[in-house]
């Protein structure tokens, strides 16, 4: 790490920009989001062409420092030659309804599906274009479910077998912030309240065992859980409500969202749920949860 702080510390771009992901990831150096803020800035101002684009979705969601959306889409068109991505994006954008802030403009009203578990259907929340991108995105990069062993470490997820890739908040691109805001809104929640927005592939024999997303150990709980269905054309796959007779298998583009807990803050007992196995075909979802408080650095 010496030779990387040298390296920036003389505004070298690949010091100040391997400087950021240590510090966005920790390990080496004590994690500091926003200092890994800063770092990718300097590299983006001194010419980085990667930073920049860490640098643009980091601006356009306001992760670790300031946001400003408009300026963000102004510095897009330019990355075009740096990222290929961004092409599509700026089109995906352009067909959102948008206010100058990112926010929607117009939402899809909800079919109540049950009140307890508090559940609620909005479909054709996502376009079939925003759902392709999305898959797109997940297509070279699902691993195995993992979970936290308790001691720095991941270890397999005993109760689910899918496959998940995490959008961290570095890739979150204006794309993906847009429909996390989109989530937000249709929640009556922030964006900043959201975690990492992950996608789920379920192939046939995986499930995702009876459980709650409620977690007795956290202080900012998962107040709610947002799930967009990515496809369609899959048998079995259904997200069943335990102690009802609830099921649930959205048309692509749907979006399925339910309250984690009741009015005093305690877990909902009616929102134990499972991802059924699936027989035939693969699943895909796009998955977020919704904290009570702020959760984005």
């Amino acid at each position: 790490m010496f030779l990387v702080r040298q390296l920036a510390a003389h505004g070298h771009p690949d010091g100040l920009f391997v400087l950021g992901r240590h510090l966005w990831s920790g390990g080496l150096v004590t994690s500091d989001p926003v200092a890994a803020r800063e770092q990718f800035d300097r590299a983006a101002r001194a010419g980085h062409g990667p930073a920049r684009i860490l640098s643009t979705n980091l601006l356009a969601s306001g992760i670790a420092g300031p946001r400003n959306w408009l300026t963000a889409l102004s510095r897009m068109s330019d990355e075009r030659a740096i990222d290929p991505r961004r092409k599509l994006q700026i089109e995906l954008l352009s067909r959102m309804t948008l206010n100058s802030a990112g926010q929607p403009e117009r939402l899809r009203k909800p079919e109540r599906l049950s009140d307890l578990p508090d559940a609620q259907l909005f479909p054709g929340f996502a376009t079939a274009a925003e759902c392709a991108y999305l898959l797109e995105l997940g297509s070279r990069n699902y691993r195995p479910a993992e979970i936290n062993d308790g001691r720095g470490g991941t270890r397999l997820d005993p109760i689910r077998n899918s496959d998940e890739f995490t959008i961290h908040w570095l890739i979150e691109d204006p794309v993906v912030h847009a429909i996390n805001r989109r989530i937000a809104a249709v929640a009556a929640s922030e964006a900043d309240r959201g975690e990492a927005m992950q996608l789920l592939r379920y192939r046939p024999g995986q499930r995702y065992r009876a459980h709650y997303d409620y977690n007795p150990g956290l202080d900012n709980q998962r107040e709610l859980t947002a799930l967009i269905y990515l496809n369609h054309d899959y048998k079995g796959g259904e997200t069943s409500f335990i102690k009802t007779a609830l099921k649930v298998k959205g048309r692509k583009g749907d979006l399925l969202l339910f309250r984690n807990t009741l009015s005093d803050g305690s877990v909902d007992p009616m929102s134990e749920h499972e991802g059924s196995s699936i027989i035939s075909g693969t699943k895909y979802l796009a998955s977020r949860w919704i904290r009570e408080r702020r959760f984005a650095p």
